[in-house]
C-alpha cells in the first residue's frame, strides 16, 4: 500500500489519489481551485497551521479506505482558535492594573486635591497609552485574529506571526510605560531610548498584525468587497500611521532634541487612536455582526459607504487642522473653518451609522428573529446611546470653539472622551466578549448575574464621571467626591467582567443542548448538524459553503441560528426549514 510522506507534494498525492481532494479542500489548501500545488505537504501544513502528522494520517486513512468517524475530531483544529485567548487575557490584566486601576487612583487624587492639574501629564499620558494599546488594542487584535478568518471562510495565515505580534506589543507597552515615567522624573536622556524601542516594537507589532490579516484575506476564496472591510482596513491603517508617526516624533524631539513632543502633535494622535482606530474598527465589526445577532435588517450598503467616507475624511481634516492651528498662526481662520467642517462631517457620519442600523424602526426588524440574551442587547444599546451622547457633545464643542473663538475647558472635553472611550468603546468590548467568547467555545457564560451587575456598575460609574467632571469644575466643587468615586465604580465593573470572562475561557464543559425535534428559525446551526448530521448536505446545498470547513462548523455555526443564517446567505427560510425537517424524519 502506498504511503504518504512529508516530502510528498500535494500535486502528486491528488493526481494519484483524487479522493484526497476532499481533505485538501477541507483544510483550504486548494481553495476550491483546479490547480495542484507542486510543493511538499509539510510546507502547506505549516502554512495553514495544521499538524502535519494528523493531516498525513487523515489522508492515509482515506486512501486505505478507512472511514473518518468524526471529521470534527479527526481533522485537528488549528492553533489559531486559541491565539485570541492570549490577547484577551493580557488585555484584561493590563486594564486591571496600569489601565483602569491606575486611572482610578489618579482620578481620586485629583478629586482629593480638587484640581485636574494635580497629576503630572506623563502619568495621564502613560495611562492613556496603556488603555489604547493594552486594553483596546490587544482585545481588537485578538478578536480580529479570531473572527475575520471566519468572516472570510478561511484559516489564519500564520500562527507564528500572530504570536510574534502579541509578544512585540506586550513588550513594547511595558517598555514605553515604565521608562517614559522614569525618564520624566529622572531627566536622563539614556532612559528615553527604551521608550523609543518600546514604541518601535508596538509599530512592528501592528505592521505584522496587518500583514497576517492581509495574507489571510487574499488566501481565501472571498473576492467580493464588503463595506465593513473598508472600516476595518482604514482603522488598521490609522492605527499603524499614528504608531509610526509618534515613534518618529519621540526620536526627533525626545532623543535628538531632548525635549517633549508638542501638544499640537499629541492631540491629533490621540484623536486617531480613539476615533480613527477604536471607533472605526468597532463600527466595521458591528456593521457585519449586529444584523445577525440582533435580528435586524442588514444596514443599507450605500449609507454604510457614506459613513465610511465621512468618518475617514473627518479624521484626516481634524488631524490636519488641529496640527496647523497649534503650529502656526498663519491662515488661522482657514484652519478654524477646516476644523469646523471636520466636526460636522464626523457628527454626520456617526448619526448616519446609528440611523442605518435600523434598531429603532420596528418595520425593519426581521420577521423570524431569534431571542438573544438580554444582557448582550442592553450593552449594545447602551453603547450606542453613549456614542450618540458623546458625538452630540463633540458637535456642540465644535460649534462653540468655532463661533466663540476659544476652546472648551479640559473638564468638558475630558468628559466627552470618557463618554466615548468607556461608554461606547469599552461597553462594546464587554458586550461583544460576553457573547462571542462563550459561543466560540461552546460553553455557557460563567455568570449572567455578574454580567448584569457589571452593566449596572459601568453605567453608574460612567454617568458619575461624565456628569461630575464638568459640574465639579464649573459649578460646585462638592461633586469632586463623586468624581473620585466614579473611577473605583468602573474598576469594580471591569473586575467583575474580567472574572466572568476568565472563568468562561477556562471552562471545558460544553453547554448542554436540548434535543431538537424540529428545525425552526431559532434552532442553532451547530446543534442541528451535531444531532442530525444529514442536515449538513442540505445546508451546503442551500449555499452555506462555510460549513464544509470543520473548523468553521465547530465555531461560527455555534454563534448563529437558522433565522440568522438566512441573513448571511439570502435564501427562503420556509423552504430551508421544510427540507431540513423532511431530512430529520
Amino acid at each position: 500500500m502506498d504511503r504518504i510522506r512529508e516530502n510528498s507534494t500535494v500535486k502528486e498525492i491528488a493526481e494519484k489519489f483524487p479522493v484526497t481532494r476532499k481533505i485538501f479542500d477541507t483544510y483550504g489548501i486548494m481553495c476550491g481551485g483546479d490547480s495542484l500545488p507542486d510543493k511538499p505537504i509539510s510546507f502547506f501544513a505549516r502554512m495553514h497551521n495544521i499538524n502535519p502528522s494528523t493531516l498525513i494520517e487523515d489522508l492515509q486513512n482515506l486512501i486505505d479506505g478507512k472511514e473518518v468517524e468524526n471529521d470534527e475530531v479527526s481533522l485537528i483544529k488549528p492553533q489559531t482558535e486559541h491565539i485570541y485567548e492570549f490577547f484577551i487575557k493580557t488585555s484584561i490584566i493590563i486594564v486591571l492594573s496600569t489601565g483602569c486601576l491606575y486611572g482610578a487612583v489618579m482620578l481620586a487624587y485629583m478629586a482629593y486635591k480638587r484640581s485636574f492639574l494635580s497629576v503630572p501629564w506623563v502619568l495621564l499620558e502613560t495611562h492613556g497609552d496603556t488603555q489604547v494599546y493594552g486594553w483596546v488594542g490587544l482585545f481588537i487584535m485578538g478578536l480580529s485574529f479570531f473572527a475575520l478568518p471566519k468572516f472570510w471562510n478561511t484559516i489564519l495565515y500564520s500562527t507564528q506571526l500572530a504570536y510574534k505580534s502579541f509578544f512585540l506589543m506586550v513588550i513594547g507597552i511595558l517598555l514605553s510605560f515604565v521608562f517614559k515615567t522614569i525618564s520624566y522624573y529622572s531627566g536622563g536622556l539614556f532612559l528615553k531610548i527604551p521608550v523609543f524601542v518600546g514604541l518601535s516594537l508596538q509599530t512592528a507589532s501592528i505592521a505584522i498584525f496587518m500583514y497576517v490579516l492581509c495574507r489571510t484575506y487574499f488566501s481565501s476564496e472571498k473576492r467580493d468587497y464588503e463595506v465593513y472591510e473598508g472600516f476595518i482596513l482604514s482603522s488598521f491603517l490609522w492605527f499603524l500611521l499614528q504608531a509610526f508617526v509618534f515613534t518618529a516624533l519621540h526620536f526627533h524631539y525626545c532623543i535628538v532634541g531632548n525635549t517633549e513632543i508638542p501638544a499640537y502633535f499629541k492631540d491629533p494622535i490621540r484623536h486617531i487612536q480613539i476615533v480613527g482606530f477604536s471607533c472605526l474598527v468597532i463600527i466595521g465589526i458591528f456593521t457585519k455582526t449586529l444584523p445577525i445577532f440582533l435580528g435586524i435588517q442588514i444596514p443599507n450598503r450605500k449609507n454604510s459607504a457614506y459613513v465610511l467616507y465621512l468618518l475617514n475624511l473627518s479624521i484626516a481634516l481634524r488631524v490636519f487642522s488641529e496640527f496647523y492651528k497649534g503650529y502656526t498662526q498663519n491662515l488661522h481662520g482657514f484652519f478654524i473653518a477646516i476644523s469646523f467642517i471636520s466636526g460636522l462631517l464626523e457628527a454626520l457620519g456617526i448619526f448616519l451609522f446609528i440611523y442605518n442600523l435600523n434598531l429603532f424602526d420596528k418595520k425593519k426588524l426581521v420577521q423570524n428573529k431569534v431571542k438573544l440574551p438580554t444582557g448582550f442587547r442592553k450593552y449594545i444599546r447602551a453603547a450606542l446611546f453613549w456614542l450618540f451622547v458623546s458625538e452630540s457633545a463633540f458637535l456642540t464643542f465644535t460649534l462653540y470653539e468655532t463661533f466663540a473663538g476659544e476652546k472648551v475647558s479640559h473638564a468638558l472635553f475630558g468628559a466627552y472622551r470618557h463618554a466615548i472611550f468607556v461608554g461606547f468603546i469599552s461597553m462594546m468590548i464587554i458586550g461583544c466578549a460576553s457573547k462571542m467568547i462563550p459561543l466560540s467555545k461552546g460553553v455557557k457564560l460563567y455568570s449572567p448575574k455578574l454580567l448584569n451587575v457589571t452593566f449596572f456598575l459601568i453605567i453608574l460609574g460612567c454617568v458619575f464621571r461624565v456628569v461630575t467632571q464638568p459640574v465639579s469644575f464649573h459649578l460646585n466643587p462638592q461633586f469632586y467626591f463623586l468624581l473620585g468615586l466614579s473611577g473605583f465604580i468602573e474598576y469594580a465593573a471591569i473586575f467583575l467582567f474580567s472574572i466572568n470572562i476568565w472563568k468562561t475561557l477556562k471552562s471545558t464543559q460544553e453547554e448542554i443542548a436540548e434535543q431538537i425535534n424540529s428545525a425552526t428559525a431559532s434552532t442553532n446551526v451547530y446543534q442541528l448538524i451535531r444531532q442530525y448530521p444529514q442536515t449538513l448536505d442540505i445546508l451546503i446545498g442551500y449555499g452555506f459553503k462555510q460549513l464544509k470547513n470543520p473548523v468553521l462548523r465547530n465555531t461560527l455555526a455555534r454563534t448563529i441560528s437558522l433565522g440568522q443564517a438566512v441573513q448571511i446567505v439570502s435564501v427562503n427560510l420556509e423552504d430551508l426549514l421544510r427540507d431540513l425537517n423532511a431530512s430529520m424524519k
